[in-house]
């Protein structure tokens, strides 16, 4: 592949924060990539450029990438890590990294009259698979609920198309029995368009449960423990609770023992804690027991965590780690481990699908999603590579 022109620009991101968009030119094809902001951000994730800065180094850098032909994905990235020596990117920036990545890989597979998990699952020798939706539909964070957000997904799929509908009829029963049990509902909704409310957790559990047992679906919890972590205790503090990490993990297995519907737990405790994570897993290891702020899409930190058996599946996020080729790496380590792989969305999102295709071609087994409003984008990709794969 021969790079004849690369642009930037800023665009905005769903959020209404400025992020950055990347058009690529070969010899044969023209792509374009853009990448999303989180909001909820751990400290081991590649550092982020202010988009002007970003700008600013993609204009001395671009030179490189038509210089040479770049062949593959790993020819790509490996230039990318000439460029910026540093571990996190700290010089380029990740979402600049990621943008140029993200472009190129959409090269590669245009210039072989390929879609990009097509692309992928045959450059791995991979059998690409339809990831489960796990869909945001609550967030916390409010008046009373410190947990981050509260999920629903299914446990079987035959269909990811039907998933996801009755994922959205879910959501909206839940909406109007918020509308009923809350008092102070409006119709609000988060960053990704789960409702807003300001029942505490157990209500939220309690009403949700009963949504979710009628739909045939099983719910999740978003802790997003970091955020909660004081360096000694975690604090609650729309619930006015103080918890110690032993006093954390109660608190945990005594929602999972009461709420039996949650089948899905994402970063119970906070990010440099592989040892209570690592009993919490098993102890309930037929949970999705997940890690994101702890793993950061991280070979080396996904390392540690497997020596400490720190978790049964991780939470994968290109933009934590900067490159396309990371990310590949980071998922096959999790994979050779038996681990499960959850491609997620980031709160500030764009109408790039790359994400979809990552997750197909490289066989996720689920796919973190909003289920309404602009994050619908991603979800009705998912609906039309399921339509391919079936025609194939």
């Amino acid at each position: 592949m021969r790079v004849r022109k690369l642009d930037i620009r800023e665009i905005l991101a769903t959020n209404g924060q400025k992020t950055l968009e990347v058009d690529l030119q070969t010899t044969k094809v023209k792509t374009r990539a853009s990448v999303p902001i989180g909001t909820s951000t751990g400290k081991y994730e590649a550092k982020y450029l202010p988009t002007e800065d970003a700008v600013r180094k993609f204009m001395l850098i671009r030179r490189h990438f038509a210089s040479e032909p770049l062949d593959s994905q790993e020819d790509v990235d490996t230039l990318i890590h000439i460029i910026d020596k540093t571990s996190d990117f700290r010089e380029m920036g990740g979402n600049l990294t990621l943008a140029i990545s993200s472009a190129c890989l959409k090269a590669l597979a245009a210039e072989e009259n390929m879609e990009v998990w097509e692309y992928l699952a045959n450059t791995h020798k991979i059998k690409p698979q339809l990831p489960r939706p796990v869909s945001n539909v609550c967030g916390g964070w409010n008046k009373i609920s410190d947990i981050q957000e509260f999920l629903l997904l299914p446990v079987h799929q035959e269909s990811f198309a039907d998933i996801a509908s009755r994922i959205a009829e879910a959501y909206l029963e839940f909406g109007h029995v918020l509308n009923r049990e809350d008092p102070t509902f409006s119709w609000a909704k988060n960053l990704e368009s789960g409702w807003v409310t300001n029942l505490r957790t157990e209500e939220i559990l309690h009403f949700l449960s009963e949504v979710a047992n009628k739909n045939l679906l099983k719910m999740g919890l978003d802790v997003a423990a970091s955020h909660l972590w004081n360096g000694n205790n975690y604090v609650y503090p729309n619930a006015n609770h103080i918890l110690s990490t032993f006093q954390q993990k109660d608190y945990l297995e005594d929602l999972m023992r009461h709420f039996p519907a949650i089948h899905y737990i994402e970063d119970p405790f906070h990010e440099e804690d592989f040892v209570t994570s690592s009993v919490l897993t098993k102890e309930f290891n037929q949970k999705i027991i997940v890690g994101d702020d702890l793993f950061a899409t991280s070979v080396g930190r996904l390392k540690n965590g497997i020596s400490f058996q720190a978790t049964n599946s991780v939470l994968v996020k290109p933009n934590q780690v900067g490159t396309i080729t990371d990310t590949i790496n980071f998922v096959k380590l999790a994979k050779e481990n038996h681990l499960k792989t959850v491609f997620s969305h980031r709160s500030g999102e764009t109408e790039d699908v790359l994400l979809c295709h990552l997750a197909v071609g490289l066989a996720s087994d689920y796919i973190k999603l909003g289920i309404v409003g602009e994050r619908v984008v991603k979800i009705n990709e998912m609906i039309r590579i399921e339509e391919k794969m079936k025609e194939q």
